[in-house]
């Protein structure tokens, strides 16, 4: 019998009216709205529910709004009463994947997104960097070429095969998109505000540090997945270091989706909004079984798909 990896989504899934299907018919989605709106002070269900795009989009919203919804739709999967072997959460998601695992509750997690959410957007002023995702080439290859350009850009998601995110200064990123132009290596930016997990997000990851101090995690339950290494972390003390590191150092996104096949997983289900980790799963894990949990539609597919 294989083992199922529950994958939560991260920034750039967001869409205006995300899981109010599940707010409206699952208690306990409804039960995590009211806990982000009531620790947050302020409507996240409103955002998620009837936000424009461009407040969505805004890194302060999107951080809890997405974090919200991958717990929401989690609360509707175990209603149905599914469980999962092993849990990693692209990102932000990485906060969702230890809410799953028992590492902290929703209601510490969501307060700690806001405020690296806060952190990260104030590390880096808007329209001085930016990220770029490079279609069709090698992890090595791709940092090769970043190599070539004069200005700060560097590998920052390793999603899949032939698809590696790069952060940068938006000089160097224009610099980099002129190289594929001329090479004719198809390159797409991507609507973030700032260049994620790299060291320029270090200012964030160290406001972090100082609210870990505080806080105690819990041992996992089931098996965490971390961003930083693509490796198992079950130590408290550990988990906190990571996720300081995890603001500013890549998302080893393919190697965690090889680490979770090599611990017999055989079934993914991308919990939260959008299919971005579906489609990962699909280049990385050929042959495997791929479901996923964003609205009743899903959520009534995955379950029947599991019951095969």
């Amino acid at each position: 019998m294989g083992k199922t990896a529950f994958l939560f989504s991260g920034q750039g899934s967001q869409y205006p009216g995300m899981m109010k299907e599940f707010y409206e018919s699952c208690a306990g989605s409804r039960a995590v709205f009211e806990a982000a709106d009531r620790v947050l002070g302020r409507s996240i269900s409103n955002l998620c529910f009837s936000g424009a795009q461009e407040d969505l989009d805004l890194t302060e919203n999107t951080q809890p709004c997405v974090l919200a919804c991958d717990v929401a739709a989690l609360r509707a999967l175990e209603e149905k009463g599914v469980k999962a072997d092993v849990v990693a959460g692209f990102s932000l998601g990485e906060y969702a994947a230890l809410v799953a695992a028992g590492v902290l509750p929703f209601e510490e997690a969501i307060r700690l997104i806001q405020i690296r959410a806060n952190a990260m957007q104030a590390a880096v002023p808007v329209g001085k960097g930016g990220m770029v995702a490079v279609l069709g080439k090698t992890a090595e290859e791709v940092d090769a070429l970043c190599e070539e350009v004069s200005g700060f850009v560097k590998g920052a998601n390793y999603n899949c095969p032939g698809q590696v995110v790069v952060s940068g200064d938006t000089g160097a990123l224009d610099e980099l998109k002129a190289i594929g132009a001329e090479r004719r290596i198809k390159m797409v930016p991507l609507s973030t505000s700032a260049p994620f997990h790299s060291e320029r997000m270090e200012p964030a990851a160290r406001v972090l540090e100082e609210e870990f101090k505080a806080l105690t995690f819990a041992p996992p339950a089931i098996p965490v997945v971390m961003n930083v290494d693509a490796e198992i972390e079950s130590d408290p003390a550990s988990m906190k270091e990571k996720l300081v590191r995890q603001a500013m150092a890549p998302v080893l996104w393919e190697k965690t989706l090889q680490k979770m096949m090599e611990m017999g997983v055989d079934t993914f289900i991308e919990i939260g909004p959008g299919k971005t980790l579906s489609g990962f799963v699909k280049k990385a894990c050929k042959g495997m079984r791929s479901c996923r949990v964003e609205n009743l539609a899903t959520l009534g597919e995955t379950v029947s798909t599991l019951s095969e």
